[in-house]
């Protein structure tokens, strides 16, 4: 019986330390800076609207031409169904080439995802070493200054972020990218959510946020580190109307500065969303290379 109460007991204590390692990790840096917009999710909503005027139009032809208005609605039935097959023999051809960059390819499927309400999500998160320390500062900056509030002004802020990392790509030590999709645009944003509230989670102070124009800042006590500041970590989450061809998990500083690459080049109407993370945010604060490893186990040393 002693027994069996010293194992059952010995399970609660590492069941315990399990639970609370992450927490515990926490310790290290308290602080967080993030920046997002949602724009192009807004504005992908009103691309349905020409087709209910469309239809509410068809409402006026009159008796006298019912059989053109018949006839008009039958040709433009068949077209429909016509650009369907097509698409649907492009989607297999592109299937048995191996990728979906063939399916995408061109601008004018490009403009059929997008009408078709696709959506793709894409998450990129880096650790940097202290060599890179005036990343914060660079980031905070964009956060103040840039805007939030329109898909070129998002665009812009990816740019400049994508930029940034490029000239520190030296300094980056632990990466990690996942990408999601074809979803719906419903999906899209609610998991853009889901992650960008869960990034931010791992921090308890978030220094600055600026979302959709408005900006909030935490006037709450900086707390000095108790450990030095190693490593600082970045994470770059964007929803995007198309597949990135080049984006796939990095192993090498070359296949991260190709990525970096194509996610700065997307352009205003190829952005949905955009959210830009980083911690620690104060100068103070500290975040060792075993804070790293045990927060973000999913990041793969480069």
């Amino acid at each position: 019986m002693t027994m069996r109460r010293a194992v059952k007991w010995l399970k609660f204590f590492v069941l315990t330390v399990v639970v609370l390692l992450p927490t515990l990790a926490l310790a290290g840096p308290r602080s967080g800076g993030s920046f997002s917009g949602r724009t192009g999710f807004r504005s992908s909503g009103g691309m349905s609207s020409p087709s209910r005027s469309y239809s509410g139009g068809g409402n006026h032809y009159g008796g006298g031409i019912g059989l053109l208005g018949t006839l008009f609605v039958l040709a433009a039935v068949g077209v429909g169904a016509a650009m369907v097959m097509r698409a649907v023999r492009r989607s297999r051809t592109a299937g048995h080439g191996g990728g979906m960059a063939g399916l995408w390819g061109s601008p004018g499927d490009n403009e059929a995802a997008a009408v078709q309400g696709r959506a793709y999500l894409y998450k990129l998160q880096l650790a940097l070493g202290r060599s890179a320390r005036g990343v914060q500062d660079r980031l905070s900056d964009f956060a103040s200054k840039g805007d939030t509030t329109s898909e070129a002004g998002l665009a812009s802020l990816l740019q400049q972020s994508s930029l940034e990392l490029l000239r520190n790509k030296d300094s980056i030590r632990y990466a990690a990218a996942e990408a999601r999709g074809p979803m719906s645009l419903t999906n899209a944003e609610t998991a853009m959510n889901g992650i960008s509230l869960g990034e931010r989670s791992r921090f308890q102070v978030e220094r600055v946020r600026v979302a959709e124009g408005r900006a909030v800042r935490s006037d709450a006590p900086a707390e000095e580190g108790k450990e030095a500041l190693e490593m600082v970590v970045v994470t770059l989450v964007a929803a995007t109307r198309t597949p990135l061809d080049r984006f796939k998990s990095v192993a090498t500083i070359d296949e991260l500065s190709a990525l970096l690459s194509e996610l700065g080049g997307i352009a205003p109407t190829g952005l949905l969303g955009l959210e830009v993370i980083w911690t620690p945010a104060d100068a103070n604060d500290s975040m060792t290379e075993t804070d790293v490893m045990t927060t973000y186990p999913e990041l793969r040393s480069l």
